[in-house]
């Protein structure tokens, strides 16, 4: 599904980006899950931002020291990017209000 979007990346990161689309993949199911089977109603877009950073977190921790800590900091960059990006915003959206 990603394949050739994919090749785009170093060799050297494409396992770390896999990682990463993995957990988003499993972020959004797991947030449909939430939606369809609790009624829950919807996350924010941090909280899915940061569910995913966690999961990848996660996730690290079966990976090489070098990749470990490439994904803990693309993790760190990713939520300081989120937060910045949605602090400007004057409402706080809802994902699907």
């Amino acid at each position: 599904m990603f394949g050739s979007w994919i090749r785009g990346f170093a060799p050297r990161l494409r396992n770390q980006m896999l990682v990463g689309i993995a957990a988003f993949c499993w972020v959004l199911w797991l947030n449909r899950n939430d939606a369809v089977f609790q009624n829950l109603v919807a996350n924010s877009y941090l909280q899915v931002i940061f569910r995913g950073s966690f999961w990848i977190r996660h996730w690290s921790l079966l990976s090489k020291e070098e990749e470990r800590r490439n994904l803990n900091y693309g993790c760190r960059y990713l939520e300081g990017a989120a937060l910045q990006l949605f602090s400007s915003w004057k409402h706080y959206k809802r994902i699907g209000v």
